[in-house]
């Protein structure tokens, strides 16, 4: 993260008395004793950002963000609308929340930063499973994915005659884009500036003007990066949320939930399976494949 936000944004967790907005690698600020608290508290933040947001309404952003997956997503049973933890806790913990998002605001206003819009792609188990069978490998799909992304975002927001930056954290241990970058931008051409196991950097010329894409380990200590890295992780935890508490109320015993990460996956797999069978839902519709 620049010091030149700082310490209106900090790239680490909050305390109680914290008076900072929580940028940076999502996964370190989602932890702690306000792990849910600090990722709320910069997502909302950056939806604030956005005219017309409406910041405590999830399923109405979602529509917005993920336009393409929503009514795909609306219509999975425990991803479907329902009560969420993840912005009822705010409001009980951060009361002083209103005073430090001027000052962080006033901050972005200063070196003229200004966020557009926000989109994603969200990707369900049936989905993602789809696509898989697609590409042959989840790595494909990934860099397929975030780079459609890319040119919908550019396409989208990007201003007539200037010029563009995109910043990305590798895609795994991927060093080489161009082939990837030249097919999903196939009316540009991608020059090879630098590709290391730090840094993947290239460039093309978009109606005359420069646009640079370059893939960084430790992307999201850069700024969009880390936003980006904030409202992914805060769909995420709201989707495990949702899907937690369905097999919850319907799963006899006490379930425990699940962060979704391969070896407690294998657990909560184990403990839904015979309820999952009973209400019909095969183990392909809640289980990747890879």
């Amino acid at each position: 993260m620049t010091s030149l936000l700082e310490p209106e944004f900090l790239a680490k967790p909050i305390r109680s008395n914290s008076t900072h907005v929580p940028i940076g690698d999502s996964k370190k600020i989602h932890r702690a004793a306000l792990a849910v608290e600090g990722l709320i508290l910069g997502a909302r933040f950056l939806c604030l950002q956005i005219e017309g947001t409406k910041h405590s309404h999830w399923d109405s952003n979602l529509a917005t963000f993920a336009r393409q997956d929503w009514e795909r997503l609306a219509s999975i049973p425990w991803y479907a609308k329902r009560p969420s933890t993840y912005f009822a806790t705010l409001d009980r913990t951060i009361v002083d929340q209103l005073a430090y998002f001027r000052a962080a605001s006033a901050k972005l206003k200063t070196h003229s930063i200004a966020l557009a819009g926000i989109r994603m792609r969200v990707i369900d188990e049936v989905e993602f499973n789809r696509q898989v069978d697609r590409t042959g490998n989840k790595s494909t799909l990934l860099s397929e994915a975030s780079l459609a992304l890319v040119k919908q975002v550019i396409s989208e927001f990007a201003e007539e005659g200037e010029d563009i930056e995109v910043y990305c954290d590798k895609h795994g241990g991927r060093n080489r884009y161009q082939a990837m970058l030249t097919s999903v931008f196939d009316e540009e051409w991608f020059a090879i500036e630098i590709e290391s196991r730090a840094c993947s950097r290239y460039t093309a010329k978009r109606d005359g003007h420069l646009m640079q894409i370059q893939f960084k380990v430790d992307g999201d200590s850069i700024f969009p990066s880390a936003a980006a890295s904030i409202i992914a992780k805060w769909t995420r935890e709201e989707l495990m949320d949702r899907l937690n508490g369905f097999w919850h109320t319907r799963v006899a015993g006490d379930i425990a939930p699940t962060a979704g990460y391969f070896v407690d996956a294998l657990r909560f797999a184990e403990e839904i399976g015979e309820t999952a069978s009973k209400l019909g839902l095969g183990r392909d519709l809640w289980w990747r494949k890879k």
